[in-house]
């Protein structure tokens, strides 16, 4: 049994768990209102720089042309250009629709303007803003501009997944400062709740010397200036990218990339803005060379490319993302070759992952049924030492060294099982395998399902009622309470064992349906898992086997790991004593 200073503790680190994930990691669960029906791309205009000078300087018929629109387009993208300015106009995401079930345009010229001004001897051109003619060959479009013996060449060459190759050429220009690329864009919302949305949105990128960096979803309006070499930069959204690549030898010199999120703007996301300086060097071999990528943030996807894109997925930190590398992922792809319903995959995904860990949970289970065994004696040796905490402590000690019970192994294999239930928890909002997948009563698993809309918002919690967080609230307090039928945990422990089911609940009732779905099975796994090990072991058994230990170690010298655990609990106990006395000292001097 705890003291009171454990318990204590307990219930502060709850309390602070409790509020971490609450003012730092969860959403808020105000929904957004219904934004009117229109077509995704009327969005708020977007205005760039335009160039001081004028085109003129040059030649008049870089400003004559009609308008003309041309198509690439393969079974993921379809991109319209445009004639004026050799420039994308729209990009389409085929294989995705937004909540709405409208078309899902991720680059639309009414939310998203480039600029890409070249510095010559007269002046500024913008390259996007001159007339071009087309020529378009198989998957490649060819945009040429001539004037006074100069030319501007444009190419771009679409592949057959979601990129988009890009060259510059330029031919009779001395360009003696650095491009200048502006992109700003004020992103559509696609997901039913602009509010996870918007906190998962930002700019990430990828330098020479720092590696992979991003601005802070978090907060409303970031701001930075990176004068490292820039390999690629990425306006990202929850569930989809819009990035550009520089080859290794036309690495970007400089940005200033900004964000800023308005919780106004209901159906805007987030607003991005990235200015990007080209070396006047990319151009000598008259030919400057990016990729574009236009599509979903999916980790299988994003993994074939170098350089730390993949980490736009969000698989988490440390062990956690590497448990999501090498397992969770992994065992969901396999599954989705046989199974295609999402909520069968995720019941499918519980059971291999309760049979992976199926060793350490015989191993707990194991550990608690020798304590419960103990547990007269270790009520005995309670009663006999009259709350001394350090003999008590001592003669507990010296009970398991006779029986031969470590009482920490009881307790790793669950520890050793908690890398697996975070790592779950920071993918499964980011991946985009749930988006628009519907199961029982919810109609996409990667949001939250509301079975009832309440007239009110109630605090952590929010305006709606998610059934599955419920459920998954209701199994995680039987299991509870069928864990402490098999467990010695006593007192304010296990009190926080059904505290802290509840104080999940408001935590998740905005997460995605189908984390709290899982966490579902999880438990009622553990449950039917619990009472077959339970049939498989025998208490009468355990006992004879912890009395033979107590015959064979009776004389038996304790074992170093041991001998440092008693002297570890000693030195604990004795600084537990000093502070109490320390702290009776202070409020006696203080009373005089």
């Amino acid at each position: 049994m705890m003291d009171k200073n454990q318990a204590i503790g307990l219930i502060l680190i709850s309390v602070m768990i409790f509020v971490w994930f609450f003012f730092f990691t969860t959403p808020p669960t105000e929904v957004p209102q219904k934004i009117q029906e229109k077509d995704s791309t009327s969005q708020k205009k977007v205005e760039i720089p335009k160039p001081t000078e004028n085109l003129q300087a040059y030649d008049s018929v870089f400003l004559q042309g009609k308008e003309q629109e041309l198509v690439l387009e393969n079974k993921s993208l379809k991109i319209t250009f445009s004639t004026k300015g050799g420039k994308i106009k729209q990009v389409l995401l085929k294989e995705y629709k937004t909540y709405e079930q409208k078309p899902l345009f991720l680059l639309d010229e009414s939310f998203s303007k480039m600029s890409y001004q070249i510095p010559t001897e007269k002046g500024k051109i913008d390259l996007y803003e001159i007339f071009y003619t087309a020529e378009n060959k198989a998957n490649t479009l060819i945009f040429r501009a001539n004037a006074s013996g100069k030319s501007i060449e444009q190419i771009y060459t679409l592949t057959d997944s979601y990129e988009l190759d890009y060259q510059i050429k330029i031919n009779g220009f001395e360009l003696k400062n650095n491009a200048v690329w502006t992109w700003n864009a004020a992103m559509p919302r696609t997901e039913k709740d602009a509010t996870p949305s918007r906190i998962k949105s930002t700019i990430t990128y990828f330098t020479k010397n720092g590696g992979y960096d991003y601005l802070s979803e978090t907060n409303d309006k970031q701001e930075k200036t990176i004068t490292d070499s820039l390999r690629w930069i990425a306006f990202k959204q929850q569930f989809f990218l819009a990035s550009v690549f520089a080859t290794q030898q036309n690495a970007f010199v400089k940005a200033q990339i900004s964000t800023i999120a308005d919780e106004n703007q209901k159906d805007i996301v987030k607003n991005y803005a990235a200015t990007l300086e080209v070396s006047p060097k990319t151009f000598e071999n008259q030919a400057a060379t990016f990729k574009f990528y236009f599509g979903p943030n999916k980790y299988d996807i994003l993994k074939k490319f170098d350089e730390s894109f993949s980490r736009n997925v969000g698989l988490g930190w440390g062990i956690f993302g590497w448990v999501n590398k090498f397992l969770i992922i992994p065992i969901i792809d396999l599954l989705s070759g046989f199974i295609d319903n999402y909520g069968l995959l995720i019941i499918a995904l519980g059971i291999v992952i309760r049979l992976i860990l199926f060793p350490l949970n015989y191993k707990s289970y194991i550990g608690m049924a020798k304590m419960k065994v103990l547990k007269p004696e270790l009520d005995d040796i309670k009663a006999r030492t009259g709350g001394d905490m350090k003999k008590m402590q001592q003669e507990q000690m010296e009970l398991y060294r006779q029986v031969g019970i470590n009482p920490l192994l009881g307790c790793i294999p669950m520890l050793l099982q908690m890398p697996i239930v975070i790592a779950v928890f920071t993918y499964f909002p980011n991946a985009i395998e749930l988006r628009q997948e519907s199961f029982l009563w919810a109609d996409d698993l990667s949001t939250y399902d509301s079975i009832a809309k309440l007239p009110f918002s109630i605090p952590f919690y929010g305006d709606h009622v998610s059934l599955f967080t419920i459920l998954m609230t209701a199994s995680t307090i039987v299991y509870t309470w069928y864990s402490n039928q098999t467990s010695t945990i006593e007192g304010p422990m296990k009190t926080v064992g059904y505290i802290m089911p509840v104080i999940f609940m408001f935590m998740l009732n905005s997460y995605p349906a189908g984390l709290s779905y899982y966490y579902l099975v999880t438990n009622v796994l553990s449950i039917f898992q619990q009472i077959g090990i339970k049939k498989l072991v025998d208490e009468q058994k355990i006992r004879e086997i912890l009395e033979k230990n107590r015959e064979k170690n009776k004389d038996k010298k304790k074992s170093g790991f041991q001998q440092r655990l008693e002297e570890a609990l000693k030195a604990q106990q004795e600084r537990l004593e000093t502070k109490q006395r320390d702290l009776k000292n202070k409020k006696k001097g203080g009373k005089k």
